[in-house]
């Protein structure tokens, strides 16, 4: 049972529609992706307002497996849940296997509260099919589990189901949705990454780098639904395809795109990645700039201009990057409004009015959290004491000595394309 994003819910009938259908695509690209075609031949989708269901034909080991593998990352999902369909008219039915899914998860008579859903079925009785689980599931607790067809493997939780990279929070919640003449019962709710379907935006430009911050700010593009241009800047030459090196900013800034491409599964278009190389420009920068305390200004500027030209080979929207206000001297809100205005392409900032404890978590469970954990050189080009005031004419002033068109178009005739 996959639970849309509730946001969905205040779009009007044809977005919602659109939106759907894009997600249902996405699934099936990533679910093709992982297994192959074939597959899909044995999968069934229908749906409903707010929901999606997804079942088998024929059913394997592995399948559920597989479904929250694949459909529990998935951007545009707010929570997914393993369950069990039977016939609504066997109310006997419904009530045994609730009751068993319960048992089997360790959810004991007296410490639940079963919540049942009816749509478009005005004859169930809702209150006595509570009354019978309730029974049954005192009665099967109190013989231990040993009824008749109760087989503990067939309910048991799964606590070892993974979703790729992301590590979605699993809530006991035993729910019974009715739909016509089906019910699907579930005993918990997986935790998925909710925003929009990958594709509903135009593309972005998205700095990445080997830290903390601008992975995340990159997930968080994604998951309003815009696939990245991922750009990474390189600022030494030396570290190119050194595996040994395995604090090289370009090898940690590669290793956390990969984790984020885990989420791209199933779009129509896929992520492109770019290194680009600024280490002969990083020098001037830090000659002309350092004493002035503006070296990072600088260098972000040039970044920005990069990410810009890049915008406009792929025809994106704008860029993103990890900045938030006020954690470095070169975030000040003065320091922004600098570096903005060396582009003309809008900056996004993600994380703008984040706390780093809100970024440490939302790190960890995004799966990049290990990759800012392994120590690396601090940049050279960081100044004594870097200015926290910067001006834009005062840092124009210094960039009219330096010919930036001519690196910029050396970076960029030396742009990398790594996928």
């Amino acid at each position: 049972m996959v639970r849309y994003t509730g946001e969905f819910g205040v779009k009007s009938t044809q977005s919602q529609e659109y939106i759907e259908d894009l997600i249902h695509n996405n699934i099936k690209r990533a679910l093709t992706a992982s297994e192959g075609p074939d597959l899909l031949d044995r999968i069934r989708f229908f749906t409903r307002q707010g929901r999606l269901y997804i079942y088998f034909e024929e059913q394997q080991d592995t399948d559920v497996d597989l479904l929250i593998a694949v459909v529990g990352r998935t951007f545009g999902i707010s929570s997914i849940s393993p369950c069990f369909r039977t016939s609504v008219r066997d109310k006997t039915a419904v009530a045994s296997v609730a009751a068993k899914l319960m048992v089997a998860h360790g959810i004991g008579p007296g410490s639940f509260k079963i919540a049942v859903r009816a749509i478009k079925n005005p004859k169930l009785d809702i209150p006595s099919l509570k009354q019978d689980i309730t029974s049954l599931c005192n009665k099967i607790a109190l013989n231990n589990g040993s009824q008749k067809g109760f087989s503990r493997p067939r309910f048991k939780k799964g606590p070892k189901w993974k979703m790729g990279p992301w590590g979605g929070e699993i809530e006991s919640k035993p729910e019974i949705e009715v739909y016509k003449d089906h019910a699907f019962i579930s005993a918990e709710r997986i935790k998925s990454p909710g925003g929009f379907p990958l594709g509903l935006e135009n593309q972005l430009v998205a700095l990445v780098s080997g830290g903390l911050d601008s992975p995340i700010a990159a997930w968080l593009a994604m998951r309003r639904g815009a696939v990245p241009v991922f750009v990474v800047m390189d600022p030494d030459n030396d570290s190119k395809g050194s595996k040994a090196n395995a604090s090289a900013v370009r090898e940690k800034a590669l290793e956390n795109i990969k984790i984020l491409v885990e989420y791209t599964k199933g779009a129509l278009k896929a992520p492109t990645v770019y290194v680009a190389s600024y280490q002969s420009v990083l020098d001037t920068f830090i000659q002309h700039g350092s004493q002035k305390g503006i070296t990072c200004l600088l260098c972000k500027r040039f970044m920005y201009r990069v990410a810009e030209q890049i915008c406009f080979l792929h025809d994106c929207q704008g860029i993103v990057t990890g900045e938030i206000l006020g954690e470095q001297a070169s975030q000040t809100a003065r320091n922004l409004r600098v570096l903005d205005s060396a582009v003309m392409m809008p900056v996004h900032r993600p994380l703008f009015g984040f706390d780093k404890d809100e970024v440490v978590t939302l790190a960890s469970r995004i799966g990049t959290m290990p990759i800012a954990t392994i120590a690396s050189v601090p940049c050279k080009g960081v100044p004594n004491r870097p200015t926290i005031r910067g001006e834009v004419f005062e840092v124009e002033k210094v960039e009219e000595k330096i010919d930036i068109t001519k690196y910029l178009e050396q970076c960029l005739s030396g742009l990398e394309k790594v996928s």
